[in-house]
């Protein structure tokens, strides 16, 4: 049965309306009927009863007037025939008027036996007994009421009542079967209607479960497959436009919604797992990070103190990875790193570990025996070297590496993982030291180096913090007249009043502990203090490392403490080296050009050295070029690095830059550098490093030398300008 679209609760409401009508409607026709039924049969038995009744109470005056008459024929005196006459005469009237009454209530049909009997009979004796009582003495004896006439009349009188009485009765029990036909009628009639009401209750249970129970069940089967993880069911009953339409467009959104989220939370998981990953490995060559390097160097220590075993860790280094950077480029060198993962990868066993430390290095942790564990770290270290020297190819060239490793061992309970990484960092560093392309282990004496390098970070810190890395300065000299154009800043750590620290130990440690921009931009401050005395033409000339090249903010920093100072920009020049520029060189352009629209100039150190391009030169339009000391020294005694000298001369002519040579040791270096027209020279021929003092005195001594010199000539005054400084400097 299909009710077309209407609420499910307006649905249920017309259901239960039509059952409850058709119950209260059964209920009064069951009422009515068997009210008719039982009303009929009331007034059959109440019309039989009044009959009989009022046949009973005729009788019973017909017995009264018969005793009335016998009375009267028994009375000895006229007094009591009289009494007995009247009460005779009023029972006589009593039947007359009991007639009538039966003549009014009975039936004509039934009226026809009594006329023909009771009244005929009645008349009679009624007749007969006024003719006794009024008639002559022989008639009165011959109708006495003893005689048999007038007991006949009696007889047929009384008889005429009771076959009325007894018609009557049986007229009762004749109408037996038309009472049962109205209780079979009634009967019929209810059944019928009970039979039309099962149906009706029927017919709507059938809408029930078909519009109702049917759709439901639907979606609770569809709802728990969704529930089991189907999320491709189709939700049944989407087409209906009731309460089950409803809750079904309501099921397919949240189907549709799950799906969503359950596919945003396998995107999250695979982000998760894909972060874990990049989180715990290394980019370039998938190997584990350091991150996940130190847990597991932790886990082995914790075995190790549970006494399940040894370890050795082994730092590897790579020899001549830098030129290939440099030469090959990035490209290159990431191929080469990623060969070498899976080389070392490879060379070890599959309960060791290989990790990236980060650039080219790596590192190993190995399980070794308590017994024999040089004898095993050997073996591996040997393995992981010839894994390394192997020929790499990268396009058409064929690269060679060499590694250096250090080794330190974890034998004994207790040990720090960081102590431990630090002992085989410096046991790779004395392979270095030692030649590289070798192996080393941490040895007892190395203990102190390792104390020691921890005790030189700490004060360091503080030596930075504190600015007691202090700058000396050494001259930048033109070399046509040897006046002094300005000095490098370099720095110089005296710790505690001790022997200086050579730059060559802190600095790269300072680099190691992220300390190079705050040592830059304290000794760029103190040097803005030291040169606020000096000539205005003195400028100073500052190195900047590859890593504050990559700072966008630099150009920032720079300006703001030139600004503090009181410096001016125009007196500062950045030196950069042809490896920091390769490393960033979408970094350091805006880097550069917002420096030099400041005015501040920007010199290109060690030319020749590393990946040298001429882009480079034309892109970052460099005020300067510094030729690298190795060519320079090498001028005494290598006419092939004399030529490479004259062509950077040149190639920096050419191109507009002027041209500074490092590391002048000898007044014949620097007579061929000036015959060549090198506009500026630096070097121990001129200076050595010298704190603020110095050159305060290296100044007026200057100064002093230049306002007692003899006229020379021109030609003079060129070839003996490279001597001026050096003998100046001697006398200081």
């Amino acid at each position: 049965m299909q009710i077309s679209p209407t609420s499910i609760r307006k649905r249920l409401m017309l259901y239960i309306g039509a059952l409850v009508g058709t119950v209260v409607a059964t209920t009064a026709i069951g009422v009515f009927t068997l009210s008719a039924v039982d009303r009929a049969e009331h007034d059959m038995d109440q019309a039989s009863k009044a009959r009989i009744q009022l046949l009973r109470t005729l009788t019973d005056h017909v017995s009264e007037f018969r005793i009335a008459e016998l009375q009267r024929a028994l009375a000895d005196d006229e007094e009591a025939r009289a009494e007995a006459e009247a009460e005779a005469n009023e029972h006589s009237a009593q039947i007359d008027m009991l007639s009538g009454q039966i003549k009014d209530r009975f039936p004509e049909a039934e009226m026809a036996p009594f006329e023909q009997g009771f009244r005929d009979a009645w008349r009679a004796w009624r007749d007969g007994h006024a003719a006794w009582t009024a008639g002559d003495s022989r008639q009165r004896q011959v109708l006495s009421a003893r005689s048999g006439v007038l007991f006949a009349l009696y007889k047929a009188t009384d008889v005429a009542i009771d076959q009325m009485t007894n018609e009557i009765e049986q007229d009762s029990f004749g109408r037996a079967p038309e009472s049962a036909e109205l209780w079979r009628q009634a009967s019929a009639v209810m059944i019928l209607l009970s039979a039309g009401s099962i149906v009706l209750a029927l017919l709507m249970l059938a809408a029930l479960r078909s519009g109702v129970v049917r759709p439901l069940e639907a979606i609770t089967r569809a709802l728990s497959r969704l529930a089991e993880g189907d999320r491709n069911v189709a939700v049944p009953e989407m087409h209906r436009t009731d309460e089950i339409g409803q809750m079904a467009k309501a099921f397919d959104v949240f189907r549709t919604n799950a799906m969503e989220l359950e596919q945003a939370h396998l995107a999250t998981q695979t982000a998760q797992a894909q972060a874990e990953t990049l989180a715990r490995h290394d980019a370039l060559t998938g190997l584990p990070n350091r991150r996940m390097f130190s847990a597991r160097l932790q886990s082995a220590v914790n075995r190790l103190d549970e006494g399940l075993g040894a370890y050795c860790i082994l730092i590897i280094d790579l020899d001549r990875f830098k030129p290939v950077n440099d030469i090959q480029g990035h490209p290159v060198g990431d191929l080469v790193l990623c060969e070498v993962a899976q080389r070392l990868s490879a060379a070890i066993r599959g309960s060791d570990t290989v990790a990236r430390l980060g650039g080219d290095e790596f590192a190993v942790i190995a399980e070794v025996s308590r017994q024999n564990h040089v004898e095993e770290a050997t073996i591996i270290a040997e393995k992981l070297l010839a894994a390394v020297r192997q020929p790499i190819s990268a396009g058409d060239s064929v690269i060679e590496l060499d590694a250096s490793i250090g080794i330190a061992f974890g034998a004994v309970a207790g040990a720090e993982p960081d102590g431990l990484l630090r002992a085989a960092d410096i046991a790779m560093y004395r392979a270095k030291r030692d030649g590289r392309g070798a192996f080393r282990f941490f040895e007892k004496e190395m203990d102190e180096e390792l104390r020691a390098r921890a005790t030189l970070e700490t004060a360091l810190k503080t030596a930075v913090s504190e600015g007691e890395i202090r700058p000396h300065y050494q001259p930048l000299v033109e070399m046509r007249d040897g006046r002094i154009y300005g000095f490098e800043i370099l720095a110089r750590w005296s710790h505690s009043g001790s022997d200086s620290i050579p730059p060559d130990v802190f600095i790269p440690l300072a680099e190691q502990l992220g300390l190079i921009p705050d040592l830059t931009w304290s000794i760029l401050r103190q040097a803005c203090r030291d040169a606020a005395s000096w000539p205005d033409r003195v400028n100073l000339s500052l190195n900047i490392s590859p890593v504050q090249l990559k700072d966008p903010m630099l150009p920032l920093q720079i300006l703001a403490i030139l600004s503090e100072e009181n410096f001016s920009p125009s007196r500062l020049e950045i030196e950069i080296t042809e490896t920091a520029l390769v490393a960033c060189v979408e970094t350091a352009k805006p880097i550069l050009a917002a420096l030099r629209n400041c005015g501040v100039k920007i010199s290109l150190d060690d030319f020749g050295t590393g990946y040298s391009s001429l882009t480079h030169l034309r892109e970052f339009q460099l005020d300067k070029v510094k030729i690298d000391r190795s060519f320079v020294q090498a001028m005494r005694f290598d006419g092939e690095c004399e030529k490479i000298v004259d062509a950077i001369l040149n190639l920096s002519r050419s191109l507009g830059m002027t041209t500074v040579a490092e590391g002048i040791e000898s007044m014949d270096v620097a007579r061929k550098l000036n015959d060549r027209h090198c506009e500026f020279g630096q070097g121990y021929h001129f200076g050595k490093p010298m704190p603020t003092d110095k050159v305060l005195e290296l100044l007026n001594a200057r100064r002093a030398a230049t306002d007692d010199a003899p006229e020379t000539s021109a030609a003079g005054s060129e070839a003996s300008s490279v001597f001026r400084l050096a003998s100046v400097e001697s006398r200081l």
